[in-house]
């Protein structure tokens, strides 16, 4: 098959990126989503990891584009597969709270909001600068073995609870050299086991990972499934330095078509809440809480103010994915309190 013929040519890049990945991994965590998921060809299913045992394989991609990150650091090239898409983010970015990759980290530009952390960590008010500083935030391909085998699913989480825990468990150093388990390869490959609990912090419920074993693969990974594999990096969201700053400041008038291009028109997976620390050197880093399914409901109205989305006005405040950049989330979150 050509697929299998482009699997064996390039999957040495995977063992590399594995390399890459562990030499990052203690780098910050956390994010929300900056992916333009409306553009990706038929419906993109989401994972939900099971309290409990968990089995996933996870489906190299092709890099497609110079807005990958190791590309532009020139670690990886166009054409070479990768297992995970690693970005740098901040949320809850000016008075729309929209979602941005960091062009520092990400990119090593200058960036706006980055900018702006710095000058109020100056001025002494860490909370505020904190909010703005760039997390970290992973994407995956995964078959989800137990639940959903043969279908591909996209699994994005936090770096710090998951990446870092599972490309430490990679590692094998028994000979006094980095070696690592290349769990990616389509072929030769590994199922990825591990368990998965809920803890609370602040008041919110997050996902912990811990346990993670490899267990050698019976079969190689399915041809369709390696051909339905998102490239991430084809479908990122990345602004320029005077974008990032209207948005930054409030100066941004996005007409209401731009504003739903920000929004994927097909979802199968929950609606999550993101949990933030506010500082990147604490032991504890933000996951999300699955909460209602994407579905739509009747139109409800409350007062003078109407869901421009469908639901009820200040019961489903911040419960679905539309919550994210919608106009009137701050009054529909008051009415909710």
């Amino acid at each position: 098959m050509a697929v299998k013929s482009k699997t064996r040519k390039r999957h040495s890049s995977l063992a590399k990126r594995v390399k890459i990945s562990h030499s990052t991994k203690d780098q910050g965590g956390g994010g929300s989503r900056v992916i333009s998921w409306k553009d990706v060809d038929g419906e993109v299913q989401f994972f939900q990891p099971a309290v409990g045992k968990n089995a996933i394989n996870i489906i190299p991609f092709e890099i497609k584009s110079k807005n990958h990150p190791l590309v532009k650091q020139g670690q990886m090239e166009i054409g070479e597969l990768d297992y995970c898409l690693d970005i740098w983010t901040h949320r809850n970015v000016g008075p729309s709270e929209s979602s941005i990759v960091c062009l520092k980290k990400s990119y090593g530009k200058a960036c706006p909001i980055c900018e702006e952390s710095e000058k109020l960590r100056k001025a002494g008010k860490e909370k505020e600068a904190s909010a703005l500083t760039s997390k970290r935030r992973v994407f995956y391909n995964v078959e989800d073995i137990r639940k959903k085998p043969g279908e591909l699913q996209v699994f994005e989480v936090s770096h710090y609870l998951f990446e870092k825990e599972l490309i430490d468990e990679a590692r094998n150093d028994e000979d006094g050299e980095d070696n690592f388990i290349d769990f990616a390869d389509p072929e030769n490959g590994s199922v990825i086991r591990f368990r998965c609990s809920k803890t609370s912090q602040g008041g919110f419920e997050f996902n912990e990972f811990k346990s993670f074993s490899f267990t050698e693969r019976e079969d190689p990974i399915d041809d369709d499934l390696f051909a339905s594999a998102i490239s991430f990096d084809e479908y990122l969201n990345v602004l320029n330095y005077e974008e990032i700053q209207a948005i930054l400041y409030g100066a941004d008038d996005d007409d209401e078509d731009d504003e739903e291009d920000e929004k994927p028109v097909k979802r199968t997976a929950q609606k999550k809440k993101l949990v933030e620390d506010d500082d990147e050197e604490d032991e504890e880093d933000d996951d999300e809480k699955p909460v209602k399914k994407y579905s739509k409901k009747p139109e409800k109205t409350a007062g003078n103010s109407k869901c421009p989305h469908d639901y009820t006005f200040g019961d489903d405040a911040d419960e679905y994915e539309e919550c994210e950049d919608c106009d009137i989330w701050s009054k529909c979150i008051k009415a909710k309190k």
